[in-house]
């Protein structure tokens, strides 16, 4: 994604681990340092460390645990299950800590997409092409619109009608004239992920100010 590197990640993360470096504490340290950047969801944490090669390789107590029972050539190299297996461990003590968290994750997500004047159909979709469930998009799509007042009576919650209204407008400066125009503007919010009500509402009120 781009622009999310800046943001700010949760909880505090522990530094990285400096003794030997076995599979699973290299695992750990590149899932950290990638938290340390910006916020992951477990899936995308998942298929990054699929990927390095040195979850393949044995450590060397473990090959002489292999040597020591009698295991045929003792193989150096992690079969795919264990390779699923060692990456589950890392992210399931990630979760535990603190350190990791898909709702966390999410929240900062669709903060991100606000701002980029996206709607909540293109969000949540997205959500979910990052192992984002149903159940979780939704709650932290409903804690994002929920206007409850913070300790200083600031109500910071998105109103996805007046996104969509702003967002239209932003982009084109009138309502423009005929059918076609007319398309355009609503296929231009829908591809942004805003529904037909919220599509409705900021084609009729976009530009009310502007002929006021």
């Amino acid at each position: 994604m781009h622009d999310e590197g800046r943001e700010t990640a949760g909880p505090d993360y522990q530094p990285l681990d400096v003794g030997a470096m076995t599979p699973q504490r290299r695992a750990r340290n590149d899932a950290i340092a990638r938290l340390a950047r910006r916020e992951h969801s477990r899936r995308e944490l998942h298929d990054y460390l699929k990927e390095r090669d040195y979850l393949q390789t044995v450590s060397d107590d473990a090959l002489a645990e292999r040597s020591a029972s009698g295991e045929e050539g003792a193989e150096t190299r992690l079969s795919r299950d264990e390779v699923e297996l060692l990456i589950e461990e890392v992210l399931e003590r990630l979760v535990e800590e603190g350190l990791q968290s898909d709702e966390r994750f999410a929240a900062s997500f669709l903060r991100t997409r606000v701002l980029r004047g996206q709607g909540p159909r293109r969000i949540q979709q997205e959500l979910r092409q990052r192992g984002i469930d149903n159940e979780t998009s939704g709650a932290v799509m409903r804690a994002a619109c929920d206007p409850v007042p913070d300790a200083f009576g600031h109500v910071d919650a998105v109103d996805f009608f007046e996104l969509a209204r702003e967002t239209l407008a932003r982009r084109f400066s009138s309502a423009g004239e005929g059918h076609k125009e007319r398309a355009r503007r609503e296929r231009f919010l829908l591809q942004r992920g805003f529904d037909y009500e919220q599509l409705r509402y900021a084609m009729e009120s976009a530009w009310t100010e502007d002929e006021a």
